[in-house]
């Protein structure tokens, strides 16, 4: 029997699968790591070059909130080190600077962005607040499952470190999206769904409260596993007898926390994302924008959260409710990406520079205001976005999900004729 052809067969098939599988994760890994090496470089430039444009992401906190995106690209990275290098000690060490790298990023996101919106930016009403917002404390979930992740392969004392961290942040990042779900849910009572365009972004809820049963999951294995391993029991008394009974039974338990911890928040996950599902089907986008890629995060940690779950519970329904999730992830990542190279970067009608609408708006009124002073009466409002007087004045009406509507209008004198 252990010479059946068929068997050899079947053994060599899997592991050229695996290795085929690897293989294809490990260039998708690295074709990940360029794209936001390239894309962090340009933004970067612009900023050097044009300091006024990058300025003006800091006048609207919907625009603020998506700094939050590249300390969660940096933190993917993260993750993907640790997924393919953790058996190399110099790549675990490597993970685990750029894991304290990705903590100051997420922190400056987190209260830079908030002390920004109450210091610089305009008084805000609750027909503003949507989606975007969750991205400025969902780095800090997606950190603390970063920390979860590289915790068994440092050392004792580094790995502790990192643990304790590891819950404030996702603390921080759960607790602060509480306090805007609560926000949210009024908004939408007030003021009903948000616009037809921007609908997606009632997806973005879902993400940290999918990454956050995700992450609890994580740390919950790492700090039972921290216990069990050094029999390390609390201080003052009543402490319980340090035998490896006792000290395995902690932490069991500790570990069963997490997991109820994370079905109390797969459950807001959850209803958050059948929600999502009837707005949408309510206002169902008629050209696809930016925003779309809100689906594929929040799926995507939601779908994790139960992979996770029903591993430790060893059920076939979370197997295959997770499964399916990750399917429909899959298929949306597909379509996204495709549909944005093909208006992105083939057509070249997807993508807008944020900050960019104030600088055009100052250049064209300046513009305008020069033309005056030589004498041209019939200088226009404002200009096209070359600051060449176009004639008709333009107006750039933003929308929820960061990207702007444009119009153009017809300029009147006070009799009601064409200027």
């Amino acid at each position: 029997m252990a010479d059946d052809p068929r068997i050899c067969l079947l053994g060599l098939w899997n592991s050229q699968t695996r290795h085929i599988n690897a293989t294809r994760s490990c260039t998708l890994k690295i074709a990940d790591i360029c794209m936001f090496t390239f894309f962090m470089l340009l933004s970067l430039l612009r900023a050097f070059m044009y300091p006024h444009v990058a300025k003006n992401v800091l006048d609207d906190f919907s625009q603020t909130s998506y700094l939050g995106a590249i300390a969660v690209a940096f933190e993917t990275i993260i993750l993907g080190i640790v997924s393919f290098y953790s058996h190399r000690q110099s790549a675990m060490y490597v993970a685990e600077a750029m894991y304290w790298i990705a903590s100051a990023m997420s922190l400056l996101v987190a209260f830079g962005g908030v002390f920004v919106m109450y210091q610089r930016q305009k008084q805000h009403s609750f027909q503003d607040v949507n989606g975007t917002w969750f991205l400025t404390f969902i780095p800090c979930v997606v950190d603390s499952t970063v920390g979860g992740a590289i915790s068994p392969y440092l050392a004792y004392q580094n790995s502790v470190t990192v643990l304790l961290t590891s819950f404030l942040m996702w603390s921080l990042g759960v607790g602060m999206s509480l306090v805007i779900l609560s926000l949210y849910f009024w908004r939408l009572m007030s003021n009903q769904l948000p616009p037809r365009e921007a609908i997606i972004s009632t997806f973005v809820p879902v993400g940290p409260f999918g990454m956050g049963a995700y992450s609890i999951q994580q740390l919950a294995v790492g700090l039972a596993s921290q216990i069990s391993q050094h029999r390390y029991t609390l201080e003052r008394p009543p402490q319980p007898p340090n035998d490896a009974a006792t000290v395995a039974t902690i932490a069991e338990g500790i570990h069963w926390l997490g997991i109820l911890v994370a079905l109390a928040q797969l459950g807001l996950a959850s209803f958050l994302l059948i929600e999502a599902c009837f707005s949408v089907y309510a206002k169902v986008p008629k050209t696809f924008n930016v925003g779309y890629w809100s689906f594929v995060f929040p799926c995507g940690v939601y779908s994790n959260a139960w992979n996770a779950m029903s591993l430790d519970l060893r059920n076939s329904g979370m197997k295959g409710w997770g499964a399916t999730c990750s399917t429909a992830t899959v298929m949306l990542w597909l379509f996204c990406g495709l549909t944005s190279f093909y208006k992105g970067v083939w057509q070249g009608k997807l993508f807008f520079s944020p900050g960019l609408q104030g600088w055009v708006e100052q250049k064209e009124i300046r513009v305008r205001h020069e033309a005056r002073s030589n004498g041209d009466n019939n200088a226009n409002l404002c200009g096209d976005s070359t600051g060449r007087d176009s004639g008709n004045p333009v107006r750039r009406n933003p929308l929820a999900d960061g990207t702007y509507h444009c119009q153009r209008g017809i300029m009147t004198d006070k009799n009601g004729g064409n200027v």
